[in-house]
């Protein structure tokens, strides 16, 4: 007879599984034996069995694992009778029959649910405001079981959670809000309070929370001021819909907007830097065939028909030039033909270059005036407050419907167990911890949604006992921000328990959050990233953006020039850290930083960050009696200051402070402006704070002192696309061809080993390489200043712009290993030594490309 902990038992439709001790299936019909004795005999038809699915071998297996981790690494606290017990562990040994098709069922046995949700809402709402983002996470997560909204810092995650709620509660069902902490509830509730709709929730959790809530719950408000008449509400649901469609489109050219100012302000700053270069070789002025080129495109044609041109014969020279006004290349060819008899090859290529800036900023800055307009006059931010209201009017009118007669009764603390489904109606929103979610009400209890905040901070136990309780999931995090913490020992504890089964890598405790965990998990849940940004100043955040986020997210914040929004001071040589405390950077900022950058020690507007907690506390001394705000990296996420000092602390910068993720917090904390605060001496290349200097001084104009110069990756982009179409279809270009080859083969290897920040610049003059010439003899610096002495590829740091190595190309029947084209080579070689530059040569008949091209890729 089955074991009836093992299955739900289900007896004309009603669920019986508590009142059953055994049953047996004889035929078409069921012996059923209760608990009390009786024994009755049932036809198939009305008796249900579920399995759990814990009878699956695998799926017990992580339960078991996971629920002796708990017993490891769970909180202890004393119950009513002083006994003290392991809560997490505890919880676990509550959870009973999980059935195969709910979400805990299908991550135990790693099989994907059924990804549709049942759910079905007429309309969504959007009370708290939306972006496309937005717009496009809630409706995945009202439509699916398991949805996945991945928050970079600044995106809006509250407000997405709480046009969520807004949805899910007028649909008349309940949603819990859960992390690892009580801040991002407690921001939720805040957002809640102030639109005058907290009276829906109930902030419970541990016994605490659950008592100070019973304590000062209060009746639901006046609510006949929200009430609407159908006819008021059909109206209303009319012009939401048709406000809606309009901010649509204007969203979309928002985005727009934005992707042109960030490529425009990029195109600024690099023609900065290529104008120190352009003034230090120029030597001829008045020139005056430039306003015969009108636009970006034609300036990069003409660049590379200067570059490739061939003094053509006298016949062919009119063919030129009668076909010039019908033909761009014989245009181009008879143009060029004509400024070759007054000017050198490498002039007209740099003034082209000059000419390309110029036209591609203006052709930008039309773009961006026509969007900016065209949104003026839309009068955007009137109309999405305008449909803000009448959303949030919508919403409240539901809740005016549903609290109509009030609530059912004033609760007691034990209701809470007790009368769980009163309670959930009257407070459908229920915020806690992950911890004490199932401890919250009745254990019984499935909320129609969970939603799990900074789920990337939310370990896998505490995870799986909030999956136990949701009919729907919603996890929001980011897994370029901080994991939750775990120590040495317990890594090697949870290790141990690990190794003693045979699981997958999405179940190892140490490695892995819930976010990382389902992501594995459930490969088809939606998952959508919040792209638009609306914190930091453009400069600030496009370090991460292009760092950590593949340049994806959509800057939505202007450039005010309030200050320089990056700052880097270097302290003086000499081992300054001693027990990860660092004063003579605490000196720095105090007798520099502060004065120099005219900081205000009493506002709240300054914060102080850095990777160590004993230097934290030396900061607090040292700040005592300010509104400075001083803390660890970690205690910072999820908050911000105008401006952020980060302190590596370091004499060399350890792995602990260069960590990508903490380095990604720590500096999308600061609003208006960064500074950082690094050890002169310490070698910082190939560090990810190396990256952040690099970026900074590319940034602030520090890096002209290089003998190396920065790489125009912009130009050189654009360059590159515009000579695949100036080769397409010519005689000859078995060299270009092979140089095609390479670029594929450099942009999939980049691609394959997820390396984000290193770019490919093609065909790169020397003269824009080397910055100093003092290292070179005449010879070489007669051929360095030669635009046809170039490299094929120059791979660069696509942050701070600096070259890391070049690649050669060498034709076969082009570089021999004697006569003039090997001696050229050969100076090559030599003077990309002196600077220290390494430069790779691939022949045109070499095999195992890749694998060398990746080997160089892994030593850098």
């Amino acid at each position: 007879m089955g074991d009836v902990k093992e299955y739900q038992i289900f007896l004309k439709g009603e669920d019986k599984t508590n009142s059953v001790s055994r049953f047996e299936k004889i035929g078409s019909k069921y012996k059923i034996v209760f608990n009390s004795g009786k024994t009755f005999t049932y036809n198939a038809r009305n008796v249900q069995i579920i399995e759990s699915v814990l009878k699956q071998e695998k799926p017990r297996d992580v339960f078991d694992y996971l629920s002796k981790i708990a017993s490891k690494v769970g909180l202890k606290a004393k119950v009513g009778d002083g006994k003290e017990i392991n809560i997490l562990s505890h919880n676990f040994s509550k959870l009973g029959f999980i059935d195969k098709d709910s979400l805990l069922g299908h991550f135990l046995s790693k099989s994907g649910p059924n990804v549709k949700s049942e759910t079905q809402i007429k309309q969504e709402i959007y009370p708290f405001g939306f972006n496309s983002s937005q717009k496009k996470a809630v409706d995945r997560a009202l439509k699916n079981r398991v949805s996945i909204i991945e928050g970079p810092p600044g995106t809006g995650k509250t407000q997405t959670i709480l046009n969520l709620i807004a949805n899910i509660v007028s649909n008349g069902q309940s949603v819990a809000v859960v992390s690892s902490n009580n801040s991002a509830t407690k921001n939720v509730l805040e957002k809640l309070e102030k639109n005058d709709v907290c009276f829906i929730s109930a902030y419970l959790g541990n016994t605490s929370n659950k008592k100070d809530f019973i304590e000062t719950q209060s009746d639901t408000p006046n609510l006949k001021e929200w009430e609407l008449s159908a006819e008021d509400i059909e109206k209303l649901n009319d012009e939401i819909s048709t406000k809606y469609t309009e901010l649509e489109e204007k969203l979309e050219k928002q985005i727009k907007l934005s992707e042109l100012k960030q490529e425009y302000s990029g195109i600024v700053l690099e023609e900065r830097h290529f104008l120190i270069d352009y003034e230090k070789v120029k030597n001829q002025d008045n020139v005056n065939f430039l306003d015969k080129v009108t636009t970006s495109d034609r300036a990069l044609e003409l660049w590379l028909e200067s570059e490739n041109f061939e003094k053509p014969s006298w016949f062919w020279s009119i063919v030129y030039f009668v076909f010039s006004f019908m033909n761009k290349a014989a245009f181009r060819h008879s143009f060029i033909n004509k400024l070759s008899k007054e000017y050198s090859v490498e002039f007209l290529v740099s003034e082209f270059q000059k000419r390309f800036y110029e036209l591609k900023k203006n052709e930008l800055g039309k773009r961006i005036d026509s969007i900016s307009r065209e949104l003026e006059r839309f009068d955007f931010s009137k109309k999405m407050k305008v449909y803000s209201e009448m959303s949030l009017k919508l919403f409240k009118s539901s809740l005016a419907d549903k609290y109509k007669d009030g609530r059912s009764k004033e609760y007691e603390i034990e209701d809470l167990r007790k009368d769980s489904e009163s309670f959930i109606k009257d407070y459908p929103v229920i915020l806690s911890t992950t911890y004490s979610l199932r401890s919250s009400l009745s254990r019984d209890v499935t909320y129609d949604y969970v939603i799990v905040d900074e789920s990337s901070q939310v370990d896998l136990c505490t995870g799986a006992l909030a999956l136990s309780c949701a009919k729907n999931i919603v996890v929001v995090g980011d897994l370029k921000q901080l994991p939750h913490v775990v120590d040495s020992r317990t890594a090697n504890l949870t290790d141990s328990i690990f190794e003693s089964y045979d699981l997958s890598e999405s179940f190892r405790y140490k490695d892995q959050s819930l976010l990382s965990s389902l992501i594995e998990i459930f490969p088809e849940a939606p998952r959508t990233l919040l792209r638009e940004h609306y914190r930091c100043h453009p400069k600030i955040i496009e370090f991460c953006n292009k760092k950590f986020y593949d340049g994806k997210l959509v800057v939505l914040t202007e450039d005010n020039g309030d200050r320089e929004p990056l700052v880097v001071y270097k302290t003086v040589e000499g081992n300054h850290a001693r027990n990860r405390v660092n004063k003579r950077q605490i000196d720095v900022i105090k007798n520099e930083i502060v004065p120099e950058q005219k900081l205000n020690l009493n506002d709240g507007s300054l914060g102080i960050i850095t990777p160590y907690r004993n230097q934290t506390n030396v900061l607090q001394d040292s700040f005592k009696g300010t509104k400075v705000k001083a803390d660890t990296v970690d205690k910072f996420q999820g908050q911000e200051n105008d401006i952020v000092i980060l302190s590596t602390v370091d004499n060399e910068v350890s792995e602990f402070t260069d960590d990508a993720n903490r380095l990604n917090v720590a500096v999308s904390r600061a609003v208006k402006q960064l500074i950082l605060i690094v050890n002169e001496g310490d070698s910082l290349e190939d560090r990810n704070i190396g990256d952040l200097v690099n970026y900074i001084e590319y940034n602030n104009f520090s890096v002209i002192k290089s003998k190396i110069s920065s790489v125009f990756d912009y130009l050189f982009k654009s360059y590159a696309k515009k000579r695949r179409e100036f080769f397409k279809g010519k005689k000859k270009v078995s060299r270009f061809d092979s140089e095609n080859l390479m670029y594929d083969l450099l942009s999939n290897i980049l691609r394959e080993k997820n390396i984000r920040d290193l770019g490919i610049a093609m065909h790169v003059p020397l003269k824009m390489i080397i910055n100093d010439s003092s290292l070179l003899d005449s010879e070489e610096e007669r051929f360095v200043m030669k635009t046809q002495s170039h490299v094929d590829f120059l791979i660069y740091d696509s942050l701070g712009k600096k070259p890391k190595f070049a690649i050669e190309v060498d034709g076969v029947s082009y570089h021999k290993d004697s006569g003039r084209q090997a001696e050229r080579d050969k100076m090559k070689d030599e003077i990309f030594k002196k600077y220290e530059l390494p430069l790779y040569r691939f022949r045109t008949d070499d095999s195992n490309e890749k694998q060398r091209i990746a080997k160089i890729l892994d030593s850098i």
